[in-house]
């Protein structure tokens, strides 16, 4: 049996996706407990009555922000109760990169996944030993990587950095994929830049891609990231407002995800 912790916006703009979702569920004959999140709810008080009732999968439903919310409370508890739980994510809205990061890409997906039950092992990063993240921790311009005698940063103007534990930047056709494995216990601090154009090539039609492209990776079990000013703020799987410097860190192997298995695709 799984609990659905469905956002609040999720149940406003998107009911009819609800609709559809439990149709499939019940077509897979999965189950489950529907909890609402709103902003007064009391997520610990919720976790806390599914896993005392037994109920050992928590679903998502909605997007990364919902994602990284469950997660965080779940997490939290485990360490101060000592309990295991599976995750999950049915993606509805964007973004949505931890549900692909599980494989899971669609409704169908999200239902075929949860009547399989596979679940694989993924590392989880931690930032100050309080926020983890599942994708990755995307820090603004000006930010550096403190190693024990030296920072590095970049010198292109257009630049953040990023410690990653997911493929972020689509580097599948390229080699730089094989660097983002997300159950090796190591993460990847990445310089990446976006490519300006020149006043030629705007001239003749050429527009800057948008993109960021990975220059530098260094492979890490943990490292400091120092921002510019005494607050930044950071994207991981969510936005976060935290104190520089931030110490990132890879607890490997920690979080037992529900995944879309590769003979379903």
């Amino acid at each position: 049996m799984y609990a659905y912790f469905i956002d609040d916006w999720v149940y406003e703009k998107h009911h009819r996706t609800l609709d559809k979702l439990d149709l499939l569920l019940t077509q897979q004959g999965v189950s489950g407990r529907k909890i609402r999140l709103s902003r007064l709810s009391d997520m610990n008080a919720s976790i806390r009555d599914c896993i005392g009732s037994g109920i050992k999968t928590l679903v998502a439903v909605g997007n990364d922000v919902t994602a990284s919310r469950l997660l965080n409370h779940a997490q939290s508890l485990k360490q101060k109760d000592a309990f295991s739980f599976a995750f999950c994510v049915v993606p509805i809205g964007e973004p949505n990169e931890v549900a692909r990061l599980f494989g899971i890409q669609s409704l169908p997906d999200a239902a075929s996944a949860l009547s399989a039950c596979q679940t694989r092992l993924f590392d989880l990063g931690l930032l100050n030993q309080r926020h983890y993240f599942v994708t990755a921790a995307i820090f603004p311009k000006k930010s550096a990587l403190r190693f024990r005698s030296y920072s590095v940063s970049s010198l292109h103007q257009d630049h953040h950095l990023s410690v990653c534990n997911g493929d972020i930047y689509r580097t599948k056709e390229t080699a730089a994929s094989k660097k983002f494995v997300p159950d090796d216990g190591v993460l990847e601090a990445v310089i990446a830049y976006r490519p300006s154009v020149s006043f030629w090539s705007r001239v003749r039609g050429r527009q800057a891609s948008g993109e960021y492209q990975p220059e530098s990776f260094f492979p890490i079990k943990k490292i400091t990231v120092r921002g510019a000013s005494k607050t930044i703020s950071i994207f991981a799987d969510t936005e976060k407002q935290l104190s520089s410097p931030i110490d990132v860190e890879v607890v490997a192997r920690e979080l037992e995800a529900v995944v879309r298995s590769k003979r379903a695709a």
